[in-house]
């Protein structure tokens, strides 16, 4: 058994330091929720005659089997005909195209005021797409809803209320709810986690006046603000959370409303949902790299929030530094090497905070069925999440490196072009390798490593198997439809 290297020691140390910290801030996000006093959001109510415009923006990509349905829920929205005016922005590339053209002509010819516009190039993606649309509307108003959400009936009513009432609101953001929440295990963790971030995390934001993130859809904009922080930008992934930072250096800020929900479909594959997140940790990443020396420097931000800002950006990051700590953590794991008292201390506190925090803010989410369902929601959330160690952490590197990539629209459909037995096996190989690989450390006799490691390996195999079936049995059977 060796000392371990002065360097290796010191690089440890400050990479669990880092973990720690991200863990307190989820942490502290759990104690305000717990105890802060709730927020009222207030909202004018006008006569009929003075409810303004509202432009409606639906941005589409491959998703004509969403479209009737999405268009639906936007027509029976409770707003007066001659101020609603609805863009279908659709850049797909397969036969959704003809589908949305389809509609748009129908609706149209009903007199409804819906155009369609279509790019042949994808510049800034789905950025680019709402900004084309912004210009072709005077509308003061913009309410944006991907093709899997369905928007109640009082959407604008309460949300263009809130604006009204605060005329230094640039939007508000609402509560995702979700509609194949009980499809499979797999659905009812992102639920779960999902719920953690609406429930917990914007909820604790909204009551401590924090910045509340805008997450892309389920929203509505004044377009004031949207031009007054420079307009969409598709130079990161996550242009939702880069326009509304971008908006709150400006001085606008932001309101949340927890108790209106707007249902939408989860991602029912598990190579879906590892997509998904890549792209989130990509872009949270991406923003972080080019808001954070826009926020430290002239910021119109107190100190306190500038703080929780940027931890709000970089927890991703903990994928890459947490990535980077078990790999040069190994040998100490494997009892090949032996550090000193700071670094034991280090990582028991990080351990205890790393599994602390994550339960807490899972629990907070809220009950759902009986306990025994809820426990195998949160376990199984920590052990899922742990498994996207190496596609997140690979996210955080390219978004660190400035490697650009393409917006993947996440599908919602299990069977996707491609799916084939090969690319399933191919898909899943890379997790299910490392989770074997490091199995052989878990079995080493070093008992501390084994509780550490098994979440990472158990996310590892399972999440890799999962890609592997995905298709074949991991959703129940379709009940009667009604």
């Amino acid at each position: 058994m060796l000392a371990a290297e002065p360097s290796v020691e010191l690089f440890l140390t400050l990479g669990l330091v880092i973990l720690a910290i991200l863990s307190s801030n989820l942490a502290l996000l759990s104690l305000i929720r717990l105890l802060a006093p709730a927020r009222r959001l207030a909202i004018s109510v006008p006569e009929e005659a003075e409810l303004p415009k509202v432009l409606v923006q639906l941005p589409l990509f491959n998703e004509g089997e969403l479209v009737e349905r999405i268009l639906g829920a936007v027509m029976a929205l409770d707003w007066p005909r001659d101020r609603l005016e609805i863009q279908v922005l659709d850049d797909s590339i397969d036969g959704s195209l003809a589908v949305s053209r389809h509609a748009v002509s129908e609706l149209r010819q009903r007199g409804v005021r819906i155009e369609l516009l279509h790019r042949v190039e994808r510049t800034a993606f789905k950025a680019g797409a709402l900004a084309a649309g912004l210009e072709r509307s005077d509308a003061p108003f913009v309410a944006v809803f991907d093709a899997d959400f369905i928007p109640p009936r009082d959407f604008l009513r309460k949300t263009v209320g809130a604006l009204l009432a605060g005329p230094d609101l640039a939007y508000v953001q609402t509560r995702w709810a979700h509609i194949n929440r009980e499809e499979s295990l797999l659905t009812r963790i992102q639920a779960r986690l999902l719920d953690s971030h609406f429930c917990v995390e914007q909820e604790a934001r909204w009551r401590l006046g924090l910045p509340v993130p805008f997450n892309g859809t389920c929203g509505l904009w004044r377009r004031e603000a949207i031009l007054d922080a420079g307009g969409w930008e598709g130079d990161t992934l996550t242009e939702d959370l880069d326009l509304s930072l971008r908006a709150r250096l400006r001085g606008w800020r932001s309101a949340y409303m927890m108790d209106l929900t707007v249902p939408g479909v989860l991602p029912n594959s598990a190579r879906a949902w590892r997509v998904q997140q890549f792209r989130w940790t990509k872009g949270f990443v991406q923003c972080f790299v080019k808001l954070t020396p826009m926020i430290w420097r002239g910021s119109p931000l107190p100190l306190w929030q500038r703080l929780m800002v940027s931890l709000q950006m970089g927890q991703p990051l903990a994928f890459v530094v947490g990535g980077g700590c078990l790999f040069m953590g190994l040998p100490f794991m494997a009892g090949a090497a032996v550090g000193g008292e700071t670094l034991g201390r280090v990582a028991i506190l990080t351990s205890i905070l790393g599994f602390a925090a994550p339960i807490a803010f899972l629990i907070l989410a809220g009950p759902r069925g009986p306990v025994r369902s809820t426990a195998a929601e949160v376990l199984g959330s920590l052990v899922l999440t742990s498994g996207l160690l190496l596609s997140n952490a690979r996210a955080g590197i390219e978004a660190l490196m400035g490697h650009q990539t393409e917006f993947v629209r996440t599908p919602k459909a299990r069977t996707q072009p491609g799916s084939s037995p090969k690319m399933r096996w191919r898909n899943g190989a890379i997790e299910l390798s490392a989770g074997l690989g490091l199995l052989g450390f878990a079995l080493l006799e070093q008992p501390f490593a084994v509780l550490y490691l098994a979440m990472v390996i158990g996310g590892l195999l399972g999440l890799g198997a999962m890609q592997m079936l995905d298709g074949i049995a991991l959703s129940k059977p379709p009940g009667p439809r009604h």
